[in-house]
């Protein structure tokens, strides 16, 4: 079915912006077990839509949305939101989370085991058709630190346990007692965890407090020898100061999902650096049935008067 066409069994008009619309219409229909009805940027009557479900990139120029009540996004991170025009005042903002934080975990420790059992030799030797035997190395006993607890990072805190890693994840807030011995720590203790850490994942959402986060100062407190992995916002770091971090092995190897440049240009100094290892920002691809899956489910609870959610909180941020 297309978004603009078809009997609605739903009240609120949702206007839907995706690269695939009409697949995307079909996958919610399935869940929910009926229609709804649905309008387009350039079908008549989007003016009207009172949910837009933002399943891609929002447009450049803002929507006048007048009966808007309800933005429901597919990605995780909203910083593009703060400023737009729609999310207005009694306007609110949920975000999905949804199979990101199994994706995420999969793509770090997906990484991180590629390059502790040196899978690049092994790909060198099956094309080379060698035999020389080497000794795989292995996570277990060493040192994570997790920047950023949320969901995604309590995934990666319980990927990192089940190597046999030591966990240690820096919240917001300082933790209790009880979040203390499972490895949080607050704030103020963030220098002395980057000294002892051999592995580090920055998960910060993007924020005015977390733009540029990753200063020199931070990369010179970090351990020698230790791998930073960034698979939140480019723009959190310091690209100039991680790449002279890895002159001086602080940290000594990055493997990096996400830039203050996307796409990053071929001719990018991190590319050329054989520290670096770059993917083109794939650790959080959201699929159609799992944005169908997360929207159904606040779409119910906005039905029922029901708390949303991962319902947006603008003073936080995130």
């Amino acid at each position: 079915m297309s978004p603009a066409r078809g009997a609605a069994l739903g009240g609120e008009m949702v206007l839907l912006t995706h690269a695939d619309p009409g697949a995307l219409a079909r996958e919610v229909e399935t869940r929910l077990g009926g229609k709804l009805r649905w309008c387009r940027l350039d079908a008549p009557g989007s003016a009207e839509a009172s949910v837009w479900f933002c399943a891609g990139p929002p447009p450049e120029a803002p929507l006048r949305l007048p009966e808007l009540s309800w933005i429901h996004t597919g990605w995780a991170g909203v910083e593009t939101w703060f400023g737009r025009d729609e999310w207005k005042p009694g306007t609110r903002l949920t975000r999905t989370v949804g199979d990101y934080p199994a994706r995420m975990a999969e793509y770090v420790f997906g990484y991180l085991l590629a390059r502790a059992l040196d899978v690049p030799e092994a790909l060198r030797q099956m094309e080379a058709r060698a035999w020389r035997r080497w000794i795989p190395g292995s996570l277990a006993g060493r040192r994570l630190l997790v920047i950023g607890m949320g969901s995604i990072g309590g995934a990666l805190a319980g990927a990192g346990r089940a190597f046999g890693m030591e966990v240690e994840g820096i919240r917001r807030s300082e933790p209790t007692a009880a979040e203390r011995a499972a490895g949080a720590r607050g704030p103020g203790e963030l220098e002395a965890c980057l000294a002892r850490a051999d592995v580090i994942v920055n998960l910060l959402p993007l924020t005015p407090q977390t733009a540029s986060f990753w200063t020199s100062a931070r990369f010179a407190a970090i351990g020698k020898g230790a791998t930073f992995v960034n698979v939140s916002r480019g723009t959190t770091v310091d690209e100039d100061a991680l790449r002279a971090g890895l002159r001086r092995g602080k940290p000594a190897f990055a493997i990096l999902d996400v830039f203050r440049e996307e796409p990053l240009p071929p001719d990018h100094p991190l590319r050329r650096d054989p520290r670096v290892w770059v993917t083109p920002h794939i650790a959080g691809m959201g699929t159609i049935a799992m944005m169908a899956d997360a929207f159904v489910q606040n779409l119910l609870r906005y039905r029922a008067g029901e708390p949303l959610l991962h319902e947006v909180d603008r003073a936080r941020g995130y």
